[in-house]
């Protein structure tokens, strides 16, 4: 049975790799314009310095968002286990409460029978110590 987080994941996968094969594409591209191009070699050195600098900051952007989303996603995760934790220790209560409860009846239980045997034996004549 597949979670919602296993989709998740492969929706995320999915997206990267688009965007992977996206940033890929428009560097080759712009690589290969600016071979072509007749400009000088101190031109197109340029260019392709620029270019680079702009895919750096691309790639740095995006890393940001990678970093953010998966901030999301574990502070989610944090708060469901939270949420079940709470739950957990709610019913662990609850259940001790019981048992409690239980306990202390089945103690008076006890208790109540006991003095019923020592008033029956009290009727009969018997004075031993219970």
């Amino acid at each position: 049975m597949k979670s919602k987080y296993e989709d998740y994941e492969r929706e995320e996968s999915d997206g990267a790799g688009f965007v992977t094969g996206l940033f890929l594409g428009a560097v080759i591209g712009a690589v290969a314009a600016l071979l072509y191009a007749p400009k000088s070699g101190e031109e197109t050195r340029q260019e392709i310095k620029d270019l680079a600098d702009q895919q750096k900051d691309n790639l740095k952007n995006q890393w940001d968002r990678t970093k953010e989303k998966a901030a999301d996603v574990v502070n989610t995760a944090k708060e469901k286990l939270d949420s079940v934790a709470q739950k957990a220790s709610n019913s662990v209560d609850v259940y001790a409460d019981k048992a409690i409860d239980k306990v202390i009846q089945v103690a008076d239980d006890a208790k109540s029978t006991v003095d019923k045997f020592r008033q029956t034996n009290d009727q009969f004549g018997n004075s031993e110590q219970i």
